[in-house]
C-alpha cells in the first residue's frame, strides 16, 4: 500500500536551526523549501496513483476478456494459500463444474453442502427380514423389558385371576406377553414381506416435539410401500389383532374370547406399538442427554492390540 511523504519533524526543526541574515530571508527561506518538498511528493504521490490505476485496469480488462461460465480458483502460489473472496470466487458447486474439474484440492476450500436425508430407508431383502424377525423377537433387551412391564400390569390387574391360585402367576403372565409379542411379530413381518411392506419404524426428520411425536403415532398406523409412498400398514394392524385373539386360546376358555378379550388384546398391543415408537424416536435424544451412548461405547469398545 502506497503512502505519500509528508514533511517530517526533524526537517523542519533543520530549518529552524538555520540562521538567515534577516527575518524576510527566513520566510523566504521556509516557502523555498516546502516547495521543493510538497512538489516532490505530490510528484510521488502522482506516479503511485498512476501505477495503481495501470494495475487495477489491467486486471479488469482480462477479466472482462474472460469466456462465460468461468470461475476463478485461488492459487496454491497466493500468500498463505487461502481464497480472496471465496464467496465470490467460487459461489457452488455446480458452478464451479461448469468451468472447471472438481478436484481434491478444490473441494477443500469450499463449503461442502449438507446433503438432504432420504425419510424413506434402503429397501429389505428376505435375509434383512429374517434378521429383522429375530431381533425384535428374540435379541433385544428392551423387547424383554416391555415384556416385563406388560406382565407386572397383568400381575396387578390379577389377570387372569385363575392364575393367582399358585406361586408361578407372574411366570405365566410373562409367557404370556412375550407369546403375544412373537405371534404380533411374525404375523407383522410376514405379511409386510408378502406385500412388500416395510416394517421398520422410520424416524420423523422434522424438529419438535409435537411433530415428532404426531409422526410416531402416524407411524403406528402407516409405513412405506416400495415406491416410498405412505400407506396403511395393514399387516401391523393384523398382527397387533391377530395376536390378542391367538392369545386367548391359553387363557382359560370359558372367561376369555376371541372376539371380546381378544380384540381387547389387540387394543392393548396397539398402545404398545405406539409406546416402542415413542421410545424409537425420542430414545436416541434422551440417551445423548444422559450420556449412555458414551458408557455404550466404552462397553463395546475393542480392546488394543496390547492387551
Amino acid at each position: 500500500m502506497f503512502c505519500c511523504h509528508v514533511t517530517s519533524l526533524p526537517d523542519i526543526l533543520w530549518l529552524h536551526s538555520k540562521k538567515p541574515a534577516s527575518w524576510e530571508g527566513l520566510e523566504q527561506s521556509k516557502k523555498h523549501f516546502f516547495a521543493l518538498r510538497w512538489g516532490a511528493s505530490m510528484k510521488f504521490c502522482q506516479v503511485a496513483l498512476l501505477i495503481s490505476l495501470g494495475m487495477s485496469a489491467e486486471l479488469s480488462l482480462g477479466a472482462q476478456m474472460l469466456p462465460a461460465n468461468t470461475v476463478l480458483v485461488a492459487s496454491e502460489s497466493m500468500p498463505d494459500g487461502g481464497l480472496f473472496l471465496p464467496d465470490l470466487l467460487a459461489g457452488s458447486h455446480a458452478a464451479l463444474s461448469q468451468g472447471l474439474p472438481m478436484t481434491p484440492a478444490i473441494s477443500e476450500g469450499l463449503r461442502s453442502e449438507a446433503p438432504k436425508p432420504d425419510p424413506t430407508p434402503a429397501p429389505l431383502t428376505g435375509k434383512d427380514r429374517l434378521i429383522l424377525f429375530w431381533n425384535e423377537s428374540y435379541a433385544s433387551p428392551g423387547m424383554f423389558v416391555g415384556v416385563g412391564a406388560g406382565a407386572l400390569m397383568d400381575q396387578v390387574r390379577h389377570t387372569p385371576t385363575k392364575w393367582d391360585g399358585d406361586g408361578s402367576g407372574y411366570t405365566r403372565r410373562f409367557g404370556s406377553e412375550y407369546g403375544q409379542l412373537a405371534t404380533r411379530n411374525a404375523i407383522h413381518d410376514s405379511l409386510a414381506g408378502l406385500t412388500g411392506l416395510d416394517p421398520r419404524y422410520v424416524a420423523c426428520k422434522c424438529e419438535g416435539a409435537l411433530r415428532r411425536g404426531a409422526h410416531a403415532l402416524k407411524m403406528s398406523f402407516t409405513t412405506y410401500s416400495k415406491n416410498g409412498r405412505l400407506t396403511l400398514d395393514v399387516p401391523q394392524i393384523a398382527g397387533a389383532y391377530g395376536s390378542g385373539m391367538v392369545s386367548t386360546y391359553w387363557y382359560p376358555h370359558h372367561q376369555f374370547s376371541p372376539t371380546v378379550q381378544g380384540v381387547q388384546f389387540g387394543h392393548e398391543q396397539m398402545g404398545e406399538i405406539m409406546v416402542g415408537n415413542l421410545v424409537q424416536e425420542f430414545g436416541p435424544d434422551i440417551e445423548r442427554r444422559l450420556h449412555l451412548h458414551s458408557f455404550t461405547a466404552r462397553r463395546t469398545a475393542k480392546p488394543d492390540d496390547d492387551d
